[in-house]
C-alpha cells in the first residue's frame, strides 16, 4: 500500500483543507481533492513526464503544491520539493540553489507559479519550467499506473545548516510507514482535530508533518502563508483562537517570538484552550523559550502541557522522537563542568548547571542508541552520538555513495548529533561539528548562544557563538545582532562578560551586528560555520555604538559611493546636500531591469524624485540581489535587504520617471 492507495480513497466531506488569503479558493474537501488530484495525474504525459521522472515543485502557492504534490505521486513521479524565491531570498545564491536542486535530483520539469515563473525560466536550469496553470489546461492522457511500495517518491533535500544541500531519498513504503507512526505518536483524530501551519513546504516540518499527517488522516488544516507569519505573527494566534485549532508545530525560535510579541502587546480577545499540541523542534529546544510563551498565553487558556517539543531530520524522513502528553516539557540541570569535561550527565549542585530539555521518546518502529567516538554504546546519562534504526527511515542521499557511506553504517544511521538517553527519553544537546573545544572542554555553541540573548540588548535568535584555531587551542568568537540601532554602549563587553562568568571561557571577540545579519538557512537555522568563515574573511563587521554624525550645514556635500562588493553590516550614509538616491534591486536576475523601491523603513525617507533627509543611512547586509516581482505589493518587511545603491542626477530620474509613464524600463 502506497499514499496512491490513501489519496483515492478519500471521501469525507466534513473535513477539508483550507488556505488562509487565497483569492480563488478558500477550501477543498478531502472528496473533492480526491478526485481533482486523480485528474491532473492524468495531465503530466502531456508535458512530457511519465512514471519515475523527477518533478521539482518551487512553489509558495499552498493549495497549488498541494495538488500538484497529490497529483504527481498518484502519477508515479518523484516529488523534489524546493523553496521557491521569496522576497528574503539572496538573489545569486538562489539560483545557484535552484539550479543544482535541479541538476542532483535529474529533474525532467520545474513546476511553479506567479511571477516565479519568469525569474526561474532566467536562472538557467537544466529543465523545463512550466505553471500551475499549464497543468490544469494540458490534455489529460488517459489513467495512470500508481507506484509501488518500493518506487521512490521523494527527494529532500536538506536546508544546508551544516553543510552544502543533500537530496535524502524516501520510498513510497518508508513514507506512509513513517506518517502512519508520526499520526499515532500524536493521536491524530480527525473527527475533533484540526490543525494550523504556517511552516515552508519545501522543510521536512512542514512537509511531512503538516502536509502529509493530515493527508493520511483526512484532518482538517489551515495553511498560512509563511511570510505572513514573518510580518503578522499575531495573526496566526487569532486563526487558532477563531479556529480552535488544537495542533501546530514551529522552531523554537517562532515561540519566542510570539512571547516578545505579547511582551510589547499583551493579548486580548484570544481564546487557546483548545491548542493540545505546541510542537516544538527543527532546531534545539529552549525551556526558557518555552516557558515565556506559556506565561505570555496563560490568560488565553493556553496550557503548558501542550508544548511538546520533538527531534527529527530528513534523513529519518522527519519524526525521531516527540514528548509525550504530560504537564510542560521535562527538563534536567546538568553540570555544566562535568559535561563539558567527561560528557557526563549529573545534577548540578550549584549555580554552573545548564538547563536540557527533552524530546521525548522514539516513535513507533525507531531504535536510538548512543554511541561514543568508537562505536560502543553509552549507558544512560553520557552524552555521545545519536544514533537511529528502523523500519521507516530513509536509507541515502540520492547519487553520494560517499557521504551515504558516512552516514548509513553499520546498520544504523549516524546523524552527527550529540546527546544521551535518560528514562527513556532523548536529550539533544548539539552537533559534533559545531562543539567549541577549548583547553580540552567542550562547549555547546547554542548553550552559550543562550546566554548571549539573555543580555538587555541583544536581539533573540541573533547570537551565533564559533570556534576558530588560535595557537594549540580555539578561541571563542560570537556575532550578535542588536535589537535596535544604535546598540547600547559597551553591549559587546557585556556579552563578553556573560560568557566569561557562566562558562569561565576567554571569548576572542563579540562582533555586534544589525538585525537579520547571522546568516541562517531557509529554515531558520543558524549557519555557524559560514558565520566563522565570514568572521575570519573580514566580511561581517560591527556597527558602531553610536550612528554617524551629521556634517555640519556649511559643509560641502560630498556623495559616498558605496564599495563595489559592500561588506555584510556596511551602510550607505546620506550626506547633506546630496541629490535623489536611487535603491535599485534587480528584477529575475536581469541587472538591466531595474524599479525604484519606497522602502518602509525608520532609516529611509523618499521616493522616486524626493530628496532624502541628512544623515540617512541605508543597509547593506548582503553583496547581492533579491528576486522581485514587477509591482511594488508586497515589499513590506524587506528592510535590511540587499540593495545596489548609487546616487543620480534629478535629469536622470526625470528620464526614469517618464520611462515608467510610457510602460518602459530601463
Amino acid at each position: 500500500m502506497t499514499f496512491s492507495d490513501v489519496f483515492a480513497s478519500w471521501q469525507r466531506e466534513d473535513t477539508a483543507l483550507h488556505f488562509d488569503g487565497d483569492p480563488e479558493e478558500k477550501a477543498i474537501t478531502f472528496a473533492a481533492l480526491s478526485s481533482r488530484t486523480a485528474d491532473l495525474a492524468t495531465r503530466f504525459a502531456s508535458l512530457g513526464l511519465s512514471r519515475g521522472d523527477r518533478i521539482v515543485l518551487a512553489m509558495s502557492d499552498a493549495r497549488q503544491f498541494i495538488l500538484s504534490l497529490v497529483a504527481a505521486l498518484r502519477a508515479g513521479l518523484v516529488v523534489v520539493p524546493a523553496a521557491p524565491p521569496s522576497l528574503t531570498s539572496r538573489g545569486d545564491a538562489f539560483r545557484d540553489s535552484s539550479r543544482e536542486i535541479c541538476r542532483v535530483s535529474g529533474a525532467s520539469l520545474c513546476l511553479t507559479g506567479g511571477f516565479f515563473t519568469g525569474f526561474l525560466a532566467d536562472a538557467g536550469l537544466s529543465c523545463p519550467v512550466e505553471t500551475f496553470e499549464s497543468l490544469t489546461a494540458a490534455e489529460p492522457a488517459g489513467p495512470v499506473l500508481p507506484p509501488d511500495a518500493g518506487d521512490l517518491a521523494l527527494i529532500q533535500f536538506t536546508s544546508g545548516s551544516t553543510g552544502s544541500p543533500k537530496g535524502v531519498v524516501v520510498r513510497h513504503g518508508e513514507l506512509l510507514a513513517h506518517v502512519r507512526a508520526l499520526s499515532a505518536a500524536l493521536a491524530v483524530d480527525p473527527e475533533t482535530d484540526r490543525g494550523v501551519s504556517w511552516l515552508p513546504f519545501h522543510h521536512d516540518m512542514g512537509l511531512i508533518g503538516k502536509i502529509f499527517v493530515p493527508l493520511l488522516t483526512q484532518t482538517s488544516t489551515w495553511y498560512v502563508p509563511p511570510l505572513s507569519f514573518v510580518r503578522d505573527p499575531a495573526g496566526f494566534l487569532r486563526i487558532m483562537s477563531e479556529i480552535r485549532g488544537t495542533i501546530s508545530f514551529a522552531p523554537n525560535f517562532a515561540y519566542g517570538l510570539l512571547a516578545a510579541v505579547a511582551a510589547k502587546k499583551p493579548p486580548t480577545g484570544l481564546d487557546l484552550s483548545a491548542w493540545r499540541i505546541a510542537g516544538c523542534g527543527a532546531e534545539p529546544v529552549s525551556a526558557a523559550t518555552l516557558r515565556r510563551f506559556a506565561d505570555a498565553y496563560a490568560d488565553s487558556g493556553f496550557r503548558p502541557g501542550a508544548l511538546r517539543p520533538c527531534y527529527g531530520m530528513a534523513e529519518a524522513v522527519l519524526a525521531v522522537s516527540v514528548a509525550p502528553p504530560a504537564d510542560g516539557p521535562r527538563t534536567l540541570v546538568a553540570d555544566a563542568r562535568r559535561l563539558a569535561e567527561d560528557r557526563t550527565v549529573v545534577p548540578a549542585t550549584g549555580d554552573d548547571g545548564v538547563v536540557l530539555t527533552s524530546s521525548g521518546r522514539p516513535i513507533d518502529g525507531t531504535e536510538i542508541r548512543i554511541l561514543d567516538p568508537d562505536g560502543r554504546p553509552l549507558e544512560d546519562g553520557r552524552e555521545g552520538e545519536i544514533t537511529l534504526s528502523g523500519e521507516h527511515l530513509a536509507h541515502g542521499y540520492h547519487e553520494d555513495p560517499d557521504e551515504t557511506g558516512r552516514t548509513w553504517r553499520d546498520g544504523r544511521l549516524h546523524t552527527g548529533d550529540l546527546g544521551f538517553l535518560s528514562d527513556g527519553e532523548l536529550f539533544v544537546t548539539g552537533r559534533i561539528k559545531d562543539l567549541i573545544i577549548v583547553n580540552g572542554r567542550n562547549h555547546h555553541p547554542h548553550t552559550i548562544e543562550q546566554q548571549v540573548e539573555a543580555v538587555p540588548g541583544v536581539r533573540p535568535g541573533g547570537a551565533v557563538a564559533v570556534s576558530v584555531p588560535r595557537g594549540d587551542s580555539e578561541a571563542v568568537r560570537i556575532v550578535a545582532e542588536a535589537r535596535s540601532y544604535p546598540p547600547p554602549a559597551g553591549l559587546a563587553e557585556e556579552v563578553a562578560a556573560r560568557v566569561g562568568e557562566q562558562f569561565g571561557l576567554r571569548v576572542a571577540d563579540v562582533t555586534v551586528v544589525r538585525k537579520g545579519t547571522v546568516p541562517k538557512t531557509s529554515s531558520g537555522k543558524k549557519q555557524r560555520r559560514l558565520t566563522a568563515g565570514l568572521l575570519e574573511s573580514g566580511r561581517l563587521v560591527a556597527v558602531p555604538d553610536d550612528p554617524a554624525p551629521q556634517p555640519p550645514a556649511a559643509q560641502a556635500p560630498v556623495a559616498r559611493e558605496p564599495s563595489p562588493v559592500p561588506v555584510i553590516g556596511s551602510s550607505y550614509v546620506v550626506k547633506a546636500g546630496d541629490t535623489i538616491t536611487e535603491i535599485a534591486f534587480t528584477a529575475y536576475g536581469d541587472a538591466r531591469r531595474h524599479q525604484e523601491l519606497a522602502l518602509h523603513n525608520k532609516n529611509v525617507e523618499g521616493f522616486n524624485a524626493a530628496r532624502l533627509r541628512s544623515g540617512m543611512e541605508i543597509d547593506i547586509p548582503e553583496p547581492d540581489y533579491l528576486p522581485m516581482p514587477s509591482g511594488l505589493g508586497g515589499l513590506r518587511g524587506n528592510v535590511g535587504r540587499s540593495f545596489s545603491i548609487r546616487p543620480v542626477g534629478p535629469a536622470e530620474s526625470r528620464v526614469r520617471t517618464a520611462d515608467r509613464k510610457e510602460g518602459r524600463q530601463s
